[in-house]
């Protein structure tokens, strides 16, 4: 005669290996992050920014965020001709960081915009209307006197920032970028200097 009371043992058991056999590949679908895109575009203006995004709010929250960075993460130069060899006639000026110290750098010439999408493809923020928080970015642009553009890399250990070579065409449709957010910047409104 067979001892009934086993039986729900032994199911209990190959159930609990069932399921720790599938518990790897669970981990391993639910740790996998969905694939994030962002959108960016160079701009020169505020007006050139709305014109291919037709988001005012947007445009306007990137070249701000960019305005705030400027002064921080330019290049620091003794003179206005030294500052100007590399960044051409009228670019530079006396500037002041935040911390209210006066320097001699070039001057923002227009800002990258990046904006996080959805799954789809759609950007986060609705036309016109604001983002939500933290899906917009801007960030300083400065034009040197050979046309290249360039803006803020990673700090350094010591938390100097160097102005890094983009190669973006400024005041065209933005660009669909897979990977990581942050990439880009934002600029202010009206025409930047020269």
């Amino acid at each position: 005669m067979t001892d009934h009371s086993t039986l729900p043992m032994k199911r209990s058991r190959r159930t609990a290996l069932v399921l720790m056999g599938t518990a790897p590949i669970l981990l391993l679908a639910c740790s996998r992050e969905p694939e994030v895109q962002t959108a960016e575009g160079l701009f020169t203006s505020v007006e050139a920014c709305v014109d291919k995004t037709q988001n005012p709010y947007m445009c306007r929250q990137a070249f701000d965020q960019a305005r705030l960075q400027a002064a921080e993460t330019t290049p620091k130069f003794a003179s206005v001709n030294e500052c100007e060899s590399q960044f051409g006639q009228g670019q530079c000026g006396t500037q002041q960081t935040a911390g209210g110290h006066s320097f001699i750098g070039p001057l923002m010439t227009g800002f990258f915009l990046s904006q996080m999408l959805n799954g789809r493809g759609a950007g986060l923020a609705s036309a016109g209307g604001p983002p939500p928080v933290g899906t917009t970015k801007g960030e300083p642009a400065f034009r040197t006197a050979h046309n290249d553009w360039l803006k803020p890399g990673p700090s350094s250990a010591g938390g100097a920032t160097a102005l890094i070579r983009v190669d973006a065409q400024p005041d065209r449709a933005m660009t669909v970028r897979r990977g990581g957010f942050g990439a880009t910047s934002a600029r202010r409104s009206g025409s930047f200097g020269g």
